[in-house]
């Protein structure tokens, strides 16, 4: 039976997933919305995830959820997506934070997993945090590229200058080093038109080259959404 628990960690809205009979063997799992969204919309992945042993932890990206605030809520898609370096950014600090005082000395082992925009930040969190594994979902590694090409149209050359720093510091690679002891698993979608699936593979490919024996991904016939098919596939292939 899952038990749901909210909680508000040093301004950080979260809501834990518990199964009492599975316990919490496996250590903790965070686990973050899409772009625009917030925790609830989660709540499906963090319950698979607590069924099979983790601790879940659903969290409100900066600036979403319990904690919106501008440009969130305006209706201003473009100033969302001049928002969103610097949103994945915060919350990449705020799940390090949480992670190191107050569920470290609780489950030593610590992952991390997202849709979307959550899927972006998983792939950023072994820069921050030493990971037992991430689970991205329909997520990029590589934010410059998925600003420079697949986001271009929307908000220009200019903008995309304005917004060079944050994404340098989203840059992953060519040192490698922080991601070699972490359990990939990466899961996406042939057919999505909001974040091309091909920034995906080539970090896979990427990690295979260097040396790391512990990085999978699984492409699905799918546009920009986490069917359960995919959710139980990735779980699956985490615990194996």
């Amino acid at each position: 039976m899952i038990q749901t628990l909210d909680r508000l960690i040093d301004g950080i809205p979260l809501t834990e997933y518990r199964d009492e009979d599975a316990g919490t063997v496996r250590g903790v799992m965070f686990v973050v919305h899409g772009h625009t969204g917030e925790r609830a919309h989660v709540a499906d992945l963090a319950t698979r995830f607590a069924e099979n042993g983790f601790l879940a932890v659903a969290v409100d990206a900066f600036m979403h959820g319990a904690r919106r605030e501008a440009p969130y809520g305006t209706g201003d898609g473009r100033a969302c997506t001049m928002a969103m370096p610097g949103v994945i950014l915060r919350t990449c600090a705020d799940l390090a934070h949480l992670a190191r005082t107050a569920y470290a000395a609780y489950a030593p082992l610590i992952s991390f997993s997202g849709t979307s925009m959550g899927g972006h930040i998983a792939f950023q969190m072994p820069k921050h945090y030493p990971a037992k594994a991430i689970v991205p979902f329909i997520g990029t590694p590589d934010m410059m590229r998925h600003y420079a090409v697949t986001k271009s149209d929307q908000i220009g050359l200019s903008e995309l200058e304005r917004l060079r720093p944050e994404l340098d510091a989203l840059e992953i690679g060519p040192d490698y080093a922080a991601y070699m002891k972490t359990r990939i698993v990466i899961a996406s979608g042939l057919d999505d038109a909001v974040v091309d699936y091909r920034y995906a593979v080539d970090f896979h490919d990427a990690l295979a080259r260097a040396g790391h024996d512990d990085v999978s991904i699984a492409l699905y016939q799918v546009g920009h959404e986490v069917p359960a098919e995919m959710q139980e596939a990735s779980i699956a292939a985490l615990l194996d």
